[in-house]
């Protein structure tokens, strides 16, 4: 079914297939972009598992602490399943767009509260963020996608617009930071959490500029290790 619905995207419904491959290629000229055909297929059956009621496999829990943590997420494979299947064991505030096609938003959304899942929108948030955190909750920023109005750091090799509001969290709150990253394996879905053990410079511009910088690093290498999996399909460096 995978394989079915990946064919499907790339032949008949090739909603952005031209920009997918043309990222895909910049980021990784030796690759075939035929591979993507998987990472769409995995990604629109993951929603089937997510109607069906599956959930993915959460590693690492013992590295969240109790009294809250700044968190990077992203778009690895099968972003909203990986998202409510964390909900289910920690206390989760995220920063999420709404999907541009009404019955989507309403579905998604309604998935997303059912799980407990306190949603952000992206812009004018960081306050509610604040309060979250010290709430205790794991506020998680998903930065591996274009932001308009953040700074240039380098991503693959090219500089995109990166939002630095998880630099600025983690400058202003010492608090500790987690990355969380899905990908599929034979029996489905896994995520694992790990501690991110970063210095945070006492200078807010070094430090907003070199954890930005960090956070597109730990992109990179998880994507890596799957490039098929990621979410090529948005202009990252637009």
């Amino acid at each position: 079914m995978i394989r079915l619905l990946g064919w499907l995207w790339w032949w008949v419904l090739p909603v952005r297939r031209r920009l997918a491959v043309e990222n895909f290629r910049r980021a990784f000229p030796d690759r075939d972009p035929r591979e993507l055909r998987r990472g769409v297929g995995e990604l629109a059956w993951s929603y089937v598992e997510l109607l069906l009621g599956r959930r993915a496999r959460v590693e690492g829990l013992e590295r969240v602490p109790p009294g809250g943590a700044i968190c990077l997420g992203g778009h690895g494979g099968a972003f909203d399943l990986a998202l409510i299947s964390v909900a289910r064991h920690v206390p989760v505030t995220i920063f999420v767009r709404t999907p541009s096609n009404p019955l989507a938003a309403w579905l998604i959304e309604r998935l997303r509260r059912r799980a407990g899942l306190e949603l952000l929108p992206p812009r004018d948030s960081m306050a509610a963020a604040y309060r979250a955190l010290e709430r205790g909750r794991v506020v998680i920023f998903v930065q591996d996608q274009r932001h308009n109005q953040g700074i240039r750091v380098p991503f693959f090799g090219r500089p995109a617009r990166t939002s630095p509001a998880f630099a600025a969290m983690a400058w202003r709150t010492r608090a500790p930071l987690l990355g969380v990253w899905q990908w599929r394996e034979a029996g489905g879905h896994v995520i694992r959490f790990q501690r991110l053990d970063w210095p945070v410079p006492e200078d807010r511009d070094e430090a907003i500029r070199s954890l930005t910088a960090a956070s597109q690093r730990f992109y990179e290498d998880r994507i890596r290790t799957a490039p098929h999996a990621w979410l090529w399909l948005h202009d990252r460096w637009k």
